[in-house]
């Protein structure tokens, strides 16, 4: 589905990945900083997209699956070097996305990887406390802050994903606007409460159908905590 409403972020971080230079992208949770970075990639060839950057072991299995290699040995010094001697004389842009507070072994990897290339960061918060040993290497980095979209843009994302999943909302009206009040401007649970939608269980029209949405995404966070 085409971005909504990020028309000027979107040409920053093309601008970056064309020219090579660092940029973090910050805000917080289901605001679309992953949508965004990920529509950047469209055209951009010889960006690396690290989906899984939770720990170490995480983004060095993710890299390897984007760069087609398999290492012999379990272990993360053997994946470390083998994703360094790969990329050791390219010409490509790393992203890190899904970024959280970092351990000592895995900023050190990144620090490896930025003395020779350029990097994109996603993550929600660009505070020391959340971003840990990273925010050392951030000096040069440019930032992007991903603020929430309007209300206006929000109701046309939730249009265009009704439109995408054929949803069939007898009272239009009130469904977007109780998923509106129930998401808010968050992009993620907006997308999943359509998602839910989409499946079939619920009868729309009727005041519990949102409400029963927003209690399963409830009962489903709480398991997968």
């Amino acid at each position: 589905m085409k971005l909504i409403g990020r028309d000027k972020e979107l040409a920053i971080v093309r601008e970056h990945l064309r020219v090579g230079k660092n940029l973090v992208v910050f805000g917080v949770k289901g605001v679309g900083k992953s949508a965004l970075v990920t529509e950047a990639l469209q055209n951009a060839p010889n960006a690396l997209y690290c989906a899984d950057t939770a720990t170490l072991k995480t983004a060095c299995e993710s890299l390897l699956t984007q760069l087609n290699l398999t290492v012999a040995e379990a272990d993360n010094v053997a994946r470390k070097r083998a994703i360094l001697k790969a990329t050791a004389r390219k010409n490509c842009c790393f992203i890190f996305d899904h970024v959280g507070w970092v351990s000592p072994k895995l900023s050190s990897f990144l620090e490896n990887i930025q003395e020779s290339h350029p990097m994109i960061v996603v993550t929600r918060s660009i505070a020391w406390s959340d971003m840990g040993h990273l925010r050392m290497i951030l000096w040069d980095f440019d930032q992007l802050e991903l603020a929430s979209l309007s209300h206006a843009a929000t109701l046309q994302v939730l249009r265009a994903q009704i439109k995408r999943l054929n949803l069939s909302v007898p009272d239009r009206e009130r469904f977007e606007a109780d998923v509106l009040r129930i998401a808010g401007h968050n992009l993620h649970v907006l997308m999943e409460l359509c998602q839910q939608a989409a499946s079939g269980k619920y009868v729309f029209g009727k005041y519990l159908s949102t409400q029963l949405l927003d209690l399963d995404r409830r009962i489903k966070e709480l398991h997968l905590r």
